[in-house]
């Protein structure tokens, strides 16, 4: 087990190495090397026709896990290693059954293995250069474009979050990103796609709205939801037909009574409105007294929007329909009176919202050639 540990750790190290452009190797004649390079150069996916190269998924993966390994912070270095492992399994190999016996290992040699292999890894690497190219090609495609300035704006917010909530205060960016083991480059291509969605979402969202987002697009309220439930209850087992669904208009009507009674006790002020959303909500939000947090115009329903946005702060609104019911609503705060800090919050919540569906719809939409395969789906142990 001791010289098993010893070769990974060469292997570790060669990586390092190789990462920088070194080699490992003695010279290899001219020829084969020259066919091992182009080799090297291969397409391994297409994206609408645009190129990617294996030196391209190579210099990344090697580059990356090389900065992982080296984070200055135990709890984020990288101790799994694919690539040194892999590194290890082909010194293993060559050296065959004489431990030893010199190697030679060029980085060709180990690019022309991993994708040989198509460790998960590789795989990974390949499928997100897919998706970053994808998402790029699609925002120039809708006119979405970004500055150097937006780029290095965000880069510095990401790394400012990082050093605050890390406790990393006093440290230079560089030293962030070193304990993490981040690459600059690595960080820049997620930045890069991130920031392409978000202003892909953006985009749509001010045409719906049919103007630019402003602070006035923003509200901080409570509801309180009595659920209208117009579907087909389950039938009981063995019977012979479904059991038929509800009247929805009677459903409804049954709920406008019950709204129409809360909002009869905070009129007659018996309740709070805090109160009677903790008693007689059926959203999750009566946890919370009714409390929706704050939100941006586009995320609720049209119906529940018309009035959130045009209700004075602190009126509790006539009961509201919408697909899942009645609602009573009352904003507590306009856009104004919320800070910078909570509308972006309530931005980022309405993209967590968006950013998946709009992905998939992106690369549904494109032509890719992935030579390489997708990850293998993750399976519970004894799952094979």
């Amino acid at each position: 087990m001791r010289r098993y540990r010893g070769l990974y750790g060469l292997a570790a190290a060669a990586l390092a190495m190789v990462a920088a452009g070194a080699s490992l190797a003695v010279q290899k004649p001219p020829a084969k090397r020259t066919a091992k390079v182009q080799a090297n150069n291969e397409v391994v996916a297409t994206v609408n026709g645009e190129k990617i190269t294996r030196n391209q998924i190579a210099d990344e993966v090697l580059a990356d896990q090389q900065a992982r390994m080296n984070a200055r912070n135990p709890q984020y270095q990288d101790r799994v290693r694919p690539v040194a492992a892999s590194i290890g399994a082909l010194v293993l190999k060559r050296m065959g059954g004489g431990l030893t016996k010199p190697v030679s290992v060029t980085r060709a040699d180990i690019v022309k293995y991993l994708f040989d292999e198509k460790p998960p890894v590789i795989r990974e690497a390949v499928q997100n250069r897919v998706r970053e190219l994808a998402i790029a090609q699609y925002a120039k495609a809708n006119g979405v474009t970004l500055t150097e300035a937006e780029i290095t704006k965000q880069i510095a917010k990401s790394i400012e979050n990082a050093r605050t909530q890390l406790r990393m205060q006093g440290k230079s960016d560089a030293q962030v990103l070193a304990d993490l083991g981040y690459r600059a480059a690595m960080l820049r291509r997620g930045v890069t796609s991130s920031l392409y969605v978000e202003k892909l979402i953006k985009k749509d969202l001010e045409k719906k709205i049919g103007h630019a987002l402003g602070p006035d697009d923003f509200r901080d309220g409570r509801h309180i939801l009595i659920r209208v439930n117009t579907a087909p209850p389950a039938a009981p087992p063995g019977a012979a037909q479904p059991a038929p669904a509800p009247d929805p208009e009677k459903a409804f009507a049954e709920g406008k009574a019950k709204i129409d009674a809360i909002a009869q006790e905070i009129a007659n002020k018996a309740k709070t409105f805090e109160k009677a959303a903790s008693d007689s909500s059926d959203d999750p939000s009566k946890f919370r007294e009714g409390s929706l947090g704050p939100f941006v115009r586009g995320q609720m329903v049209p119906e529940f929007e018309a009035v959130a946005f045009s209700l004075p702060v602190g009126v509790v609104s006539q009961p509201v329909r919408t697909p899942f019911g009645w609602h009573l609503i009352r904003i507590d705060r306009t856009g104004s009176q919320l800070t910078e800090a909570e509308r972006d919050q309530a931005w980022q919540a309405y993209l967590r919202g968006k950013a998946q569906s709009l992905v998939s719809e992106i690369l549904a939409k494109a032509k890719i050639v992935n030579k390489v395969g997708a990850p293998e789906p993750m399976m519970m142990p004894g799952m094979r």
